[in-house]
């Protein structure tokens, strides 16, 4: 039984108030309602199931003295035996004689709103000839309908909620919560928590992403979710979904279906049947998602979900984005920069371990290094070789850590670099890069000397002394000979 959304005033043989000559019921819809949801539209059917008329005459008071009425009192009547006959037990039905109307009062004063309402939802679905309903469908908030003669309606919202007014003035309704709200939220594998911020990510590496999705008391449609992501992204099959809690069913999302989509990653609905034990709760999706090599050439970089209720009558989105980044570095001759060092060899490591990456070529069979375009994640060497053009780019990385470049060969004539170079990450957004991204790592020629306390300095230590020992020798044995 679908609960009353306006209080009705209890039938009675007269209503204390005057009958409008036109009325309107306003519907204002709750919080849960989402202005930016798409088709975001519901369809409200009234029924109009008894008149209300202004009559003159003597009634029987709560103290039982006789009392006349004036002008205004208004009571509900049907005009035909039809509509009465078909009136549930709820109703008293009495005809008139002088104006062929029959005149409807509550079989008991007791009847709860709930109940009448429900019974009137069984009488127009049985009836749809005798009492025909008008349908507006708005994506308005407030919904408004005007317009109407005094009497009293029965409403049918295409969300499932039932509402009984009487109409002799003009009326407001507050619609309940009834419309399933979902966020989409994302996690890198080290971290603990989600958030809806975008999340720098590495290629070769996985995102965590959690949905949820609430279930308003009330809800009595189908739940569509289709998840689609960009070409950057790749779903983990093998995990695959997991839900909290556990024991809730979904099922498959058929061609038919409102919200299907044929380019989803992943599509599920959960059928009132399937969510029954769980309204007025979250039920939370888990899923992964591998970062490609296409993130590099993927301009939506997100992950995008969508939520469909109502047949399609109210559709929710939501979505989450990554970036990736790249550094790189130019090699040059220190004392004339404009000319590029090629062929210089650098071991590339994060956190002192060795960083595997995989060559992007220009063209050819890829024997040649001076065809690499850049690098990527991957492969099985850390070691990075610099091109023609001296440069050394590598994309697809994580703005969270620290990549280091360490100087393992260079061009002959030119001197190794002793420090290690921390390369500097800037955003890739896939377009052509700019000598100003990258850092100028100078080599000099020359010989440079060893270092203090190095081999070189050492060997002229002990040279020198040997020949002072060699010298102190020859002196004695002098000695000894001119004695």
């Amino acid at each position: 039984m679908k609960k009353l959304i306006s209080l009705v005033l209890a039938l009675a043989l007269v209503a204390l108030c005057a009958v409008a000559s036109a009325a309107t019921i306003t519907i204002n819809r709750d919080s849960s309602w989402d202005e930016n949801a798409e088709n975001a539209e519901a369809t409200y059917t009234y029924y109009k199931i008894l008149d209300a008329k202004d009559i003159d005459q003597t009634v029987v008071t709560d103290t039982g003295e006789q009392a006349t009425t004036s002008a205004g009192v208004a009571v509900y009547t049907v005009d035909s035996a039809e509509k009465a006959a078909a009136l549930p037990s709820i109703f008293d039905v009495s005809t008139v004689a002088d104006d062929g109307k029959y005149y409807v009062t509550l079989a008991d004063e007791n009847t709860t709103a709930t109940q009448i309402a429900s019974a009137l939802k069984t009488l127009v679905e049985a009836n749809t000839t005798l009492f025909p309903g008008t349908a507006v469908t708005s994506d308005d908030n407030p919904v408004v309908i005007d317009g109407l003669d005094a009497g009293y309606y029965l409403i049918l919202a295409s969300n499932g909620n039932v509402m009984a007014v009487q109409t002799l003035d003009d009326v407001t309704i507050k619609e309940k919560n009834d419309y399933p709200s979902i966020t989409k939220e994302q996690k890198k594998a080290a971290d603990s928590t989600y958030s809806e911020a975008v999340v720098p990510a590495e290629i070769g590496t996985y995102i965590d992403y959690q949905i949820t999705v609430s279930i308003p008391t009330n809800a009595n449609k189908d739940i569509v979710v289709v998840d689609k992501m960009t070409d950057g992204l790749e779903y983990d099959s093998t995990t695959g979904l997991t839900f909290n809690p556990t024991a809730i069913e979904h099922s498959e999302v058929a061609t038919t279906d409102a919200g299907y989509d044929a380019d989803a990653t992943w599509q599920i609905k959960f059928t009132p049947t399937q969510y029954a034990s769980y309204r007025g709760t979250d039920v939370v999706i888990t899923y992964r998602a591998l970062i490609t090599a296409a993130a590099l050439t993927d301009t939506g970089r997100e992950n995008e979900v969508t939520l469909t209720y109502d047949d399609g009558n109210y559709v929710l989105k939501d979505h989450t984005d990554y970036t990736t980044y790249f550094g790189g570095i130019e090699k040059v001759d220190g004392s004339n920069t404009s000319t590029k060092l090629s062929g210089v060899k650098f071991d590339l490591t994060v956190g002192g371990n060795a960083f595997n990456v995989q060559a992007v070529l220009k063209g050819g069979d890829g024997e040649d290094k001076d065809d690499v375009l850049y690098y990527i994640p991957g492969g099985d060497s850390n070691e990075v070789i610099t091109g023609e053009n001296g440069l050394i780019i590598i994309r697809g990385l994580d703005n969270t850590k620290t990549y280091t470049l360490t100087e393992t060969e260079t061009n002959a004539g030119y001197n190794l670099l002793e420090t290690p170079t921390n390369l500097t990450l800037v955003k890739d957004e896939g377009t052509a890069y700019s000598t100003n991204n990258y850092q100028d790592i100078e080599n000099n020629k020359g010989t440079v000397l060893p270092s203090t306390g190095g081999i070189g300095t050492t060997i002229f230590y002990i040279v020198g002394g040997l020949l002072l020992v060699g010298a102190a020798i020859v002196l004695v044995a002098r000695r000894k000979a001119s004695n």
